[in-house]
């Protein structure tokens, strides 16, 4: 062997007793980490008529994505709620945010998530920064939720202890 000449060394692992080598990160590898590290994921949760959805709209105006799972059921501009199809409508909204981030782009979620449990899910998708914010307004909420079904939701709420109350 050339003394003179540099060569890359492969790396090998044991797997299950299998050798399989590791390739080294490309430039794509870098590039596609650097964005992850860079990209913002922000959580906006309140109950209905709390702001959620005009805080997401700022945010917008910046540049962020938006989804909630309301979004789900609005069809050529009009909302048709199916409660039979709720939790189908909180999947489509961790999709497109997964989706959303792994393309490298800021994304605003805007639901009530009055569960600390609820935002799991969004906390694990290895955005680089990740913000939770608590709308704390009283306005008509957009969806005409009925007031006894607000009052539910605000005796199950469960406080974020890092959230910032706007």
């Amino acid at each position: 062997m050339n003394t003179n000449q540099i060569t890359r060394p492969v790396l090998h692992i044991n797997h299950f007793a299998n050798q399989q080598a590791l390739r080294l990160p490309t430039k794509e590898d870098r590039f596609t980490a650097a964005k992850a590290a860079t990209t913002a994921l922000v959580l906006i949760r309140g109950l209905p008529g709390s702001g959620k959805s005009t805080m997401a709209s700022v945010l917008v105006m910046v540049g962020y994505k938006h989804f909630e799972a309301d979004m789900f059921f609005e069809i050529d501009g009009i909302y048709r709620y199916d409660a039979t199809r709720i939790r189908e409508a909180h999947d489509w909204c961790k999709h497109m945010t997964r989706d959303a981030l792994s393309r490298g782009e800021n994304v605003v979620v805007s639901n009530t998530f009055t569960r600390v449990n609820e935002m799991a899910p969004y906390l694990e998708m290895g955005a680089g920064k990740i913000r939770v914010i608590e709308a704390k307004g009283t306005w008509e909420n957009s969806h005409g939720v009925p007031r006894q079904m607000v009052d539910r939701m605000a005796a199950r709420w469960e406080l974020f202890p890092t959230a910032a109350s706007i």
